[in-house]
């Protein structure tokens, strides 16, 4: 067997087991696309037996060839950036932190994402979905919780005479 190595040092054994170490199937794909070309087979033979295009399979090739097996594995990806700049958070954070009408929106006295929502298009030209706005709450250590009532000093024998008055 001819041992087939790039310039970092990969061999079709490190390519193998690397392989079967990686539990995501669309990294795993990648890795056996270009341990496939390192055997032998024709970049076009590996894309029809893996379900992806020659270019796809050229590609994996290239960066593999780059920076070796490490550049076939994918990065975190950073998404898109919050539409909330990071200097309007601590102003909108101690908003929360109050009631919508202690702040002077509404009289609603909990917040709730449509609240949420409709405060960040008026106070700020910010338009976030609602969904969105759930994330950037969970991010920012907010949780949503359904409001109840308890009165803080109810008086239970009060309470039970007050019922029996009214049913009778």
């Amino acid at each position: 067997m001819v041992k087939i190595t790039n310039t970092h040092g990969d061999t079709l054994k490190t390519l193998r087991q690397r392989e079967k170490r990686i539990h995501l199937s669309r990294v795993r794909l990648r890795i056996m696309a270009v341990r496939l070309v390192w055997e032998g087979y024709w970049a076009t033979a590996v894309a029809d037996i893996l379900g992806m295009t020659a270019e796809t399979v050229s590609r994996y090739i290239a960066s593999g060839n780059r920076g070796g097996s490490d550049a076939l594995i994918p990065g975190k990806s950073s998404g898109q950036p919050s539409k909330i700049p990071p200097e309007l958070t601590a102003d909108i954070r101690a908003a929360l932190q109050q009631t919508p009408w202690a702040v002077g929106y509404g009289e609603s006295t909990h917040w709730d994402t449509r609240i949420f929502q409709n405060f960040l298009r008026d106070r700020y030209p910010i338009v976030l979905s609602r969904s969105g706005c759930t994330r950037w709450l969970y991010r920012h250590g907010f949780s949503w919780t359904r409001p109840t009532y308890v009165l803080a000093k109810a008086d239970r024998p009060q309470q039970k005479t007050w019922i029996e008055a009214l049913q009778n």
